[in-house]
């Protein structure tokens, strides 16, 4: 009888030592897979604010090209042309024209924030065609100022749109041009140089109003 009581004892014994280490490798076996679950967490995470940021840059980027119209590089593509045929010298006016007539085609219009794109793209489509003209005819001065006379009423028409980006601008007014109908032009200074009549009547005109 103390044989079977003894034996149980013991088995008693035996049995309330092993049952908590078992409880420990299973919480020991299960802690790898929690770490595992906190790890891809933090990896789900990190790839999402990494996408918010991203696509934030994208958006800033879409607003500055929608802002970005090159209205500077276009009235400086103008005023040389301008003040070449002031000078009567055609083959300036030519290269200053075509100059010109390159910053106009690379504006892209779909990506300019304005209210009238349809009447924006209208006023560059007859600007350029304008410059154009005037590049191709080197040899004919009087055929350059027509077109001039045009491209003018363009850059005003364009100018009215977008501004000046900050370049103070005159428009002058000759009234001896075009048989007498009169001309306007685009000027950077106060001081009247007609690119209509050259040299030969420079200084006739006045100055219509600041833009």
């Amino acid at each position: 009888m103390k044989n079977i009581i003894t034996v149980l004892l013991v088995g008693a014994t035996l049995y309330s030592c092993t049952k908590p280490e078992n409880k420990v490798s299973e919480n020991k076996a299960a802690e790898p897979e929690i770490k595992s679950i906190e790890k891809t967490d933090s990896v789900v995470a990190l790839n999402q604010n990494q996408e918010v940021k991203e696509n934030s840059t994208e958006n800033k980027k879409e607003t500055v090209e929608l802002s970005a119209f090159p209205i500077q590089q276009v009235i400086k593509g103008y005023l040389p042309l301008k003040n070449a045929l002031a000078q009567d010298n055609s083959q300036k006016a030519s290269d200053a024209a075509k100059s010109l007539f390159s910053i106009l085609k690379k504006i892209d219009i779909s990506k300019i924030n304005v209210k009238n794109n349809s009447e924006l793209r209208d006023i560059l489509e007859s600007a350029s065609e304008n410059a154009e003209h005037i590049g191709e005819n080197s040899d004919d001065i009087g055929h350059q100022r027509e077109h001039l006379l045009s491209l003018s009423n363009d850059i005003t028409d364009l100018i009215e749109e977008v501004g000046t980006g900050g370049i103070k601008l005159y428009q002058d007014f000759c009234p001896m041009y075009n048989n007498g109908k009169g001309g306007t032009w685009i000027s950077e200074t106060k001081e009247i140089v007609n690119p209509y009549e050259g040299t030969k009547m420079l200084n006739c005109g006045s100055v219509k109003k600041v833009l």
